[in-house]
Order: C-alpha cells, then structure tokens, then sequence
C-alpha cells in the first residue's frame, strides 16, 4: 500500500480539490509502472481532510486566526482538558488563545495562554 496525503500550503486551510488528488494519482501511477511496471501495489491519494490533525508546534503558526479543537493539560485539572479556540499568536513556547464562539467576532474576546508543552493534540476545527 502506497499512501499519499496532499496539503496545499498556498490555501489557507490546506485544502486540495478531488481534481487535484485525482491528477496526483494519475501521475505517481505513471511514474510506478516507469520505474517497475511488475510493482504489486494499491495507490491511495487523499486530502488531509477538513479537520485534520495539527502538526505540532509549526501547524500552530500557519493556523493562526483559524478555529482549532486543543486538548491541553492545565492546572486546574489532573485529567487533560479538551476546547475549541482561535489561535491569536505564539510567542516562545507559549500559545496564546482565544475561546471560539460560533458566529461572534473576536474582538473584546477573554485571551488565555497555554505552554506548547501541554498542548497534547489538535485539529481544524470546521464550524458548520
């Protein structure tokens, strides 16, 4: 099994179309059976999805503004915690949050800061 997941770092979410994944494919297919025309494989192209998973601490750069689902450590709990943010800036290894509230702007928001150290993992967070 060949597994191949696209990300399109020129869109701001990382999504790529079915037309891209498909013309991918054709071309990694072609090339296989140029290399080894007896090659025994399955090729599976794919978008890394519309809630993906973070890729932490560089995904909290270039997701920054964009909503995201965290579970973090924090002191007010020995169990990890589990919330759906903004990413507002990272600073060091500290993450500065805003809470996400569908439909409502973000100015005047309450901020919190997290250590990229308790950040556990993360995903896209797509409000519908």
């Amino acid at each position: 099994m060949i597994e191949v997941v696209l990300d399109n770092l020129e869109h701001s979410y990382g999504s790529v179309s079915l037309l891209e994944c498909e013309q991918v494919s054709r071309k990694l297919k072609e090339e296989l059976e140029r290399i080894s025309p007896d090659l025994d494989y399955t090729l599976k192209v794919s978008s890394a999805g519309a809630e993906r998973k973070l890729d932490l601490p560089g995904d909290l750069d270039r997701f920054r503004g964009i909503p995201v689902r965290l579970v973090f450590l924090s002191g007010e709990s020995e169990n990890p915690q589990e919330g759906i943010f903004r990413i507002m800036d990272r600073v060091e290894d500290q993450v500065i949050l805003e809470k996400f509230q569908k439909g409502k702007k973000s100015a005047g928001k309450k901020q919190t800061t997290l250590n990229l150290k308790d950040i556990l993992k993360g995903n896209l967070y797509v409000s519908i």
